[in-house]
């Protein structure tokens, strides 16, 4: 399995920031305006909102649709699962061989 770093970096980049992955978990129930995405935040504006709708963009992970003044956003999930598939999951391996050791020490442990 081979890494595409250009493709790959940037989903990773994207998905770096929390209010960038709220954006992701709102269009996660269905397509949304903008201004719905900018209302989920007090603490920035219409162009801060629309900056990490840009990096959500390049990194393919959304998709904009203008239909008249209205700018929906919907979600495309395949470069995340593309990114799981190939790294998280290689990962993950060593992870459950150590919490299954643990658990075999921990039992082993409590008998009599």
């Amino acid at each position: 399995m081979t890494y595409q770093f250009h493709q790959d970096d940037q989903v990773w980049k994207a998905l770096s920031d929390g209010r960038r992955r709220m954006i992701v978990e709102a269009l996660a129930t269905g397509p949304k305006q903008t201004g719905e995405l900018v209302d989920l935040f007090d603490d920035i504006g219409r162009t801060g909102v629309l900056k990490h709708i840009e990096i959500l963009t390049e990194g393919n992970i959304i998709h904009v649709r203008r239909e008249g003044r209205a700018r929906w956003n919907y979600l495309n999930p395949e470069p995340i699962k593309a990114v799981c598939s190939s790294w998280v999951v290689r990962h993950i391996d060593g992870v459950k061989a150590s919490a299954d050791k643990l658990k075999q020490i921990a039992e082993q442990g409590t008998e009599p």
